[in-house]
């Protein structure tokens, strides 16, 4: 009766491992979406502040700092950004959360911003059951 109840037990949490991990792929898939729109609206080609805020979440504590940066910035410089890398890290309730690397060059502007690339670890939650980032973490940068 013991190794009938192990099969089942194993059986059921394998079962639901695979919804968490089926789960974890569309959220991942989710995420970076959000992020190639956001790196498409930053870039010289749209320099967008209404598509880059809709990446954003409106609650975010950054949301106001971002739009206000974006507005100093988009008439100065023109940026060729590119995502270059894309990882998911995790998934609870509330917030999804991603590594990202991201490339910046400058194409034209004042010679205060260098061309770099920054590794972030940005947080994702959702409104009207849509992600957007919600605060990012600058993990490290390289000049370039």
């Amino acid at each position: 009766m013991n190794k009938k109840l192990t099969i089942v037990i194993s059986f059921c949490f394998l079962s639901y491992s695979g919804v968490l991990f089926a789960d974890n792929d569309l959220v991942s898939s989710q995420l970076e979406n959000v992020m190639k729109t956001h790196v498409i609206a930053t870039s010289k080609e749209s320099e967008s502040i209404d598509d880059v805020m809709k990446t954003i979440h409106p609650e975010s504590p950054a949301a106001m700092h971002i739009k206000t940066g974006l507005e100093q910035i988009f008439p100065v410089f023109d940026l060729n950004v590119s995502l270059v890398e894309f990882s998911f890290v995790g998934l609870d309730n509330n917030y999804a959360m991603a590594r990202v690397k991201q490339k910046m060059e400058k194409v034209s502007g004042p010679a205060s911003f260098k061309s770099h690339v920054n590794e972030q670890l940005l947080v994702f939650k959702q409104e009207a059951r849509e992600w957007k980032i919600w605060q990012a973490v600058m993990l490290d940068v390289e000049y370039l």
